[in-house]
C-alpha cells in the first residue's frame, strides 16, 4: 500500500479493533492529556507533505485514529496551511468514531499545544500502512519532480544526478562528496533542491534565510533576531564587505539559536548559514577575501565593461540598456557607467564583436570616457569634439648644462660576472618584492601580464615587515572616524611643507590613488584597524593594518605583505628568493630583463617586455651613506637597517643610464639598537630639557612629537646626537598622569615598565641611557664641564619656574623643572632613518629619467628608489607616506608598464 493512495481500508479494518489489538502492532505511547494533533513541523517551510491531505486524507485520520486510542487522547486535531477538503475529512473521522477539528493556521502554536502530541502527515500516513500489514516508505521530492516513496535505508546520492554542486534539504546545504552519508528517512520535509555550478552557494544562502524569515512568527527573539542577523551577515558576504570575523560571529549566533528558539523552524533556522560555511567555505571565502564570486551571480561583485581592444562603436549595446548608462560616440569606444549600471546583462548578448564582456571581482582599469578607436574615421561636425589627453612619451633633447663636480661622488662598481644556467621568459621583471614590487605584480597580474619578482632575501615585504601601514586619503575608513581629510588639503599641505620643490605632478598622482589603494588592499582581503595620526599634529592619513597579534605597532604591516604576496601568485607571478639582480640586460637602448644569481649560485637570465626596480633604497649600505650624507652608519647614524637594502637597484638603473637625483635620508631620532631598547626610547623622548655636547639647548622641545624635526636639528649637532634629561619626579608624574606627548608607535604603558628595562641597561653599560645621582655625576657621565651643565639647567629651570620659555618658546605645559629628584635620567639620541629615499627620478607614469628628463625606454622604478616627493624633510604631517608611495607607485608602475607593452605590441 503507498502512502500517496487513499488507504479507506485502514478505516474499516479500526472498526472492530480494540486497544489491546493496537497494542499488539504498535509502539507503546505514553499517555496523552490532551488531543493528538497532526501538522506539518513549523521547520517544513516546503509543505510537499500536504499532498497526504489531498491523496491519502483516509490513511491521515487512520493514523490519527490508531494515536487516539493509544495514547487515550480525548480527541484529534488536524493544523494545516493549504486548502483542505474538511467535509471528506470529517466523513473520514465519522467512520471509525474519531472527534476531529479542522483548522487552519500558517504555524503551529507551541505553546497552544503544550498538552498534545504533535504529529506530522507522513508519520500518520506510515501508521495505516502498517495496520494493513505493510512497511511503509518515505516520502521525498527531487526539485519539480512528482513525489515518490522510497526506502528509509536510501542515502540522497541515489536520489539525485551526478552534474551537481550541492543540495538543499532541510535548510541543510551538503556538498556532492556528503550526500552518501545521509539517509531519507533522516529528513523532515522529504524535498531535495539540487543547485548546479550556475548557483551561487551565498546567493541561495541569503534567499534560504529570507524564506525563514518571511515563516518566521517574529516571536522568539532569538530567531528574529539571529535570523536578521545572519541575513545581514551574508549579504556583506554577497557584496564584498564582510570579514572573517563576521563569519565567527554568524556561527556564534547560529549556535546559539539551535538550543534557544522555541520551535523547529527556529532551531534550524542557522542551517542556512552553519552548514554553507561548513560546506561551501572555500566559495564563501572567496567572495569576502578575494571579493569574487565564481558563479557571477552575486551583482555587487560582478562588473559589466566593454573591452576597448574589441569595441567598434557600433551603438548596439546602448540600444538595449534600460538605464542608458552606456556612452556612445560614433568612431570612439563605447563605455559603460558602471554606478548606473544594474548589471541585467541584456547588452551581453547585444554586441556582434562580443566586446561587452562580464567578470567577478574588479574590473580592468578601463577609459572613463569614449575613447577613438584606432584607425576610425571621425565624422567632422560643426561641434567642438571631446579631446581625451593622450599620454605621450617625450623624445631625447640635448640641453647645455653647467658641469658641476661631486664631492665624495658614489663609486660605481664593475658588474659582477655571471655564468648562465638557466633563461626565464615573462612580460614584466620586477627588481625586489617589498610592498612596491608586490603591488607592480599584483597590478600586472590584473591586467593579463605574468611576472617575475627576484628578491634578494629569504621573504617578500623589505622594510614593510618593520612598518605599520601606509598613507590613504580621503578614504571610507577617515570617513567613518571622521577623519577625512580631501586630496586638495593635503596636497596643498605637502607643497607647502616641500616649499615645492618636488614634482607636484607625481605627489597628485599618488595622493589621488591612495583611497582607491586603501580599498584595493581590503578587496584582496588585508584588514585595517583604522586611519591614525603619528602625533597631536599630524593628520589621519596613517592607515594602519590590523596586527595579526592584535597589538598595534611596528611590524603590523607584515600581515599585509603576507596577504599581497598570496594575492600575486595568484595572478600568476613566480618570486625567487634568495635571487639577488646583479645587473640589468639593455639592448638597442631598451630596458628588457635582470641577471640574477639563486641561492646555489647560478646564474638566471629574465628576459621581459620592461622592467621595474624596486629594491628599497641604500640604508644599509655603510659606504654610499657615507659617501652621499657623510653619516656614519652604526657611529653616528643609527636607522632602521634591513637586510639587503644595500643600493642594488639604484647602481644598476644609473648604469642603465638613470641620472642620479634627490637622494636624502628619512630622518628621525632614536636611541642606539632602539628596538632592543624600545622602552627606554619610548619613555626618554618626552619635551623635557634636550642639550647637545656643548651643553647647549638647541631646539623647542614641543617639537619633539615629529621625528623628523628633531632628526634634522640633531644633524647640525656636534657628533649627531643631543641628551633629553628628566629626573624621577617627572617620571613618576607620567606614570599617574600620562605622557606630555603621546603617538602611535610609542605604548603608554612602557612608562610602568620602564624601572626594568633601566636596570638592565644600567647593568650592561648602555651607551643610550644615563642614570646620575647628582649633577656633578651627571657631568662626568656626559663629559659636559659641570658649570656649563649647571648653568644651563638653572637658566632652564627659571623659565620653567616662571612658566615662559623666552628662548625658544616651549609651550608652558611642558616646562618641567629638572631638579634631579630621585636621580637624573638621559637618553642619547642620535640622528636615524627609517631609511634612505630617492636616488633616480620618476614621473607620474613611474618611467625612470635620465638627465635630460627624458624616459630610459622600458625602465620603471617605484618605492623608495624612486621617492623624491619630500624635499629635504620627510612629511611626518601626512603619516604612513613612505609605505603609501610604495605600495601606490608599484601600482602606477604597474599600469604604465601595462600600457607601455599594449603599445608596444600594438
Amino acid at each position: 500500500m503507498s502512502m500517496m493512495q487513499n488507504n479507506a481500508q485502514a478505516l474499516v479494518k479500526l472498526r472492530g479493533m480494540t486497544r489491546a489489538d493496537l497494542e499488539t502492532r504498535f509502539d507503546t505511547y505514553a499517555p496523552v492529556q490532551g488531543k493528538i494533533v497532526g501538522a506539518l513541523y513549523n521547520a517544513d517551510t516546503d509543505g510537499m507533505k500536504n499532498i497526504l491531505l489531498k491523496f491519502n486524507p483516509a490513511g491521515v485520520v487512520a493514523g490519527l485514529k490508531i494515536l487516539t486510542v493509544l495514547t487515550g487522547a480525548e480527541s484529534a486535531e488536524l493544523s494545516v496551511n493549504c486548502e483542505v477538503n474538511a467535509q471528506e475529512l470529517q466523513a473520514n473521522a465519522g467512520q471509525v468514531d474519531l472527534k476531529l477539528t479542522v483548522t487552519e493556521e500558517k504555524m503551529v502554536n507551541k505553546r497552544a499545544h503544550q498538552n498534545d502530541l504533535l504529529v506530522p502527515f507522513d508519520t500518520l500516513t506510515a501508521l495505516a500502512v502498517r495496520l494493513m500489514d505493510e512497511q511503509p516508505g518515505v516520502l521525498v521530492c527531487v526539485d519539480d519532480q512528482t513525489p515518490t516513496e522510497v526506502a528509509p535505508e536510501t542515502t540522497l546520492d541515489k536520489l539525485v544526478g551526478e552534474d551537481i554542486k550541492g543540495v538543499l534539504t532541510d535548510h541543510v546545504f551538503y556538498a556532492p562528496e556528503q550526500l552518501a552519508s545521509v539517509r531519507a528517512d533522516s529528513l523532515t520535509s522529504g524535498m531535495i533542491h539540487t543547485l548546479k555550478n550556475e548557483h551561487c552557494m551565498v546567493h541561495e544562502t541569503g534567499e534560504e534565510l529570507l524564506r525563514l524569515r518571511q515563516k518566521s512568527c517574529g516571536k522568539c527573539i532569538f530567531c528574529r533576531e539571529g535570523l536578521y542577523q545572519l541575513s545581514q551577515v551574508m549579504q556583506d558576504v554577497s557584496e564584498g564587505r564582510a570579514k572573517a570575523g563576521n563569519l565567527a560571529l554568524a556561527e556564534e549566533i547560529g549556535s546559539a539559536m539551535t538550543v534557544s528558539c522555541n520551535c523547529t523552524l527556529g532551531e534550524s533556522a542557522a542551517q542556512p548559514a552553519l552548514s554553507v560555511l561548513k560546506s561551501f567555505g572555500r566559495e564563501v571565502e572567496t567572495h569576502y577575501k578575494n571579493k569574487q564570486c565564481p558563479a557571477g551571480v552575486c551583482l555587487s561583485l560582478t562588473q559589466i565593461y566593454i573591452d576597448p581592444t574589441l569595441c567598434k562603436g557600433s551603438g548596439a549595446c546602448a540600444a538595449v540598456c534600460p538605464e542608458q548608462c552606456i556612452q556612445v560616440k560614433d568612431g570612439y569606444v563605447s563605455v559603460i557607467d558602471s554606478f548606473d549600471c544594474t548589471r541585467c546583462g541584456k547588452c551581453l548578448t547585444a554586441c556582434a564583436q562580443g566586446a561587452v564582456k562580464k567578470v567577478s571581482g574588479r574590473a580592468p582599469k578601463l577609459p572613463d570616457r569614449p575613447v577613438r578607436i584606432k584607425g576610425a574615421k571621425v565624422a567632422v561636425t560643426t561641434e567642438t569634439t571631446e579631446k581625451t589627453p593622450r599620454r605621450r612619451r617625450r623624445t631625447a633633447l640635448r640641453i647645455e648644462r653647467p658641469v658641476h663636480t661631486q664631492s665624495q661622488p658614489i663609486q660605481q662598481t664593475e658588474k659582477m660576472q655571471v655564468k648562465i644556467m638557466k633563461t626565464m621568459e615573462t612580460d614584466v621583471v620586477i627588481v625586489a618584492g617589498g610592498p612596491a614590487g608586490l603591488a607592480a605584480a599584483i597590478t600586472a597580474g590584473e591586467r593579463g601580464l605574468k611576472s617575475v619578482i627576484l628578491e634578494k632575501s629569504s621573504a617578500t615585504g623589505g622594510a614593510a615587515n618593520m612598518g605599520m601601514g601606509p598613507l590613504g586619503i580621503d578614504t571610507r575608513i577617515q570617513r567613518e572616524q571622521f577623519n577625512d581629510i580631501s586630496v586638495e588639503k593635503a596636497l596643498h599641505m605637502h607643497m607647502n611643507y616641500t616649499h615645492y620643490q618636488v614634482d607636484e605632478d607625481l605627489v597628485q598622482t599618488y595622493f589621488n590613488k591612495s583611497a582607491d589603494t586603501i580599498q584595493w588592499l581590503e578587496d584582496m582581503g588585508v584588514e585595517f584597524a583604522g586611519a591614525f595620526r603619528y602625533f597631536k599634529e599630524s593628520e589621519a592619513t596613517w592607515h594602519i593594518v590590523k596586527p595579526e597579534n592584535g597589538v598595534i605597532g611596528p611590524r603590523a604591516a607584515s600581515a599585509m605583505v603576507k596577504v599581497m604576496t598570496q594575492r600575486a601568485k595568484e595572478l600568476g607571478c613566480d618570486i625567487l628568493l634568495e635571487t639577488p639582480v646583479t645587473s640589468l640586460i639593455q639592448e638597442d637602448g631598451k630596458v628588457c630583463g635582470a641577471v640574477a644569481v639563486d641561492k646555489d649560485g647560478n646564474g638566471i637570465e629574465v628576459r621581459g617586455k620592461a622592467v621595474i626596480v624596486a629594491t628599497g633604497g641604500f640604508g644599509n649600505n655603510k659606504d654610499m651613506i657615507e659617501q652621499e650624507f657623510g653619516l656614519h652608519l652604526g657611529e653616528d647614524f643609527f636607522p632602521f637597517q634591513i637586510p639587503g637594502i644595500t643600493g642594488d637597484g639604484l647602481r644598476m638603473m644609473w648604469d642603465a643610464g638613470a641620472a642620479k637625483f634627490g637622494a636624502n635620508i628619512e630622518a628621525i631620532y632614536q636611541i642606539p639598537d632602539n628596538l632592543n631598547w624600545f622602552l627606554l626610547d619610548a619613555v626618554l623622548r618626552q619635551p623635557n630639557l634636550l642639550i647637545n655636547q656643548w651643553g647647549d639647548r638647541f631646539m623647542n622641545e614641543g617639537d619633539m612629537g615629529n621625528t623628523t624635526y628633531v632628526g634634522n636639528a640633531l644633524r647640525l649637532q656636534p657628533g649627531n646626537y643631543g641628551y633629553c634629561i628628566m629626573d624621577e619626579g617627572i617620571l613618576k608624574m607620567y606614570k599617574k598622569n600620562g605622557p606630555d606627548i603621546a603617538d602611535i608607535v610609542h605604548p603608554a604603558d612602557a612608562f610602568i615598565a620602564f624601572d626594568g628595562q633601566a636596570a638592565k641597561a644600567v647593568e650592561d653599560n648602555y651607551e643610550g641611557y644615563i642614570e646620575a645621582e647628582t649633577l656633578e655625576e651627571l657631568a662626568e657621565k656626559l663629559n659636559i664641564d659641570a658649570d656649563k651643565l649647571r648653568d644651563t639647567i638653572d637658566t632652564y629651570n627659571e623659565m620653567c619656574e616662571r612658566g615662559v620659555d623666552t628662548q625658544y618658546h616651549k609651550p608652558q605645559k611642558y616646562l618641567h623643572p629638572i631638579t634631579g629628584r630621585g636621580k637624573y635620567l638621559v637618553g642619547k639620541y642620535y640622528v636615524a632613518a627609517y631609511g634612505t629615499v630617492g636616488g633616480v627620478r620618476i614621473n607620474k607614469y613611474c618611467e625612470v629619467l635620465d638627465a635630460d628628463g627624458c624616459p630610459v625606454d622600458g625602465l620603471y622604478s617605484a618605492g623608495s628608489d624612486a621617492n623624491t616627493i619630500y624635499g629635504d624633510s620627510y612629511n611626518f604631517t601626512l603619516p604612513g607616506n613612505t609605505m603609501g608611495f610604495a605600495v601606490n607607485s608599484g601600482r602606477m608602475a604597474g599600469e604604465s608598464v601595462a600600457d607601455y607593452i599594449a603599445e608596444c605590441e600594438g
